[in-house]
């Protein structure tokens, strides 16, 4: 089943990407209840869909996380630190109610498209 929407969008060398979570595509349930798992998957997400669009980790300019709870701050750091040991981006936390019940975190970013070659 193809996603209504696409994880990542371009323009003018910058990379948007769609709000991603653990969520399983075909019945939009969490895919754990776990919070750090719901994090490593949404950074094998955010990893994936920065790739397909000619990005990386490493050229995130902004991140916005979006907590389900406040109590998940503490855990959010954590890895928000150790997924960017180095040149961590600018950042935005915000807790709210997210769509789907048990989704813990959600992110999104904007990124710098990655130089291309000359191949010509």
């Amino acid at each position: 089943m193809s996603t209504p929407f696409p994880s990542a969008r371009s323009g003018s060398g910058l990379i948007f990407t769609s709000g991603l979570a653990a969520v399983d595509p075909v019945t939009l349930a969490p895919t754990t209840d776990s919070f750090d798992e719901q994090a490593a998957e949404v950074f094998r997400q955010l990893d994936s869909a920065l790739a397909a669009a000619g990005s990386s980790r490493g050229l995130i300019l902004k991140l916005d996380c979006y907590l389900a709870d406040r109590c998940w701050f503490p855990a959010w750091n954590s890895v928000f630190r150790s997924s960017f040991p180095t040149a961590a981006p600018a950042r935005t936390t915000t807790v709210t109610t997210l769509p789907i019940d048990g989704l813990l975190i959600e992110i999104q970013a904007i990124a710098v498209a990655a130089p291309q070659e000359d191949r010509s």
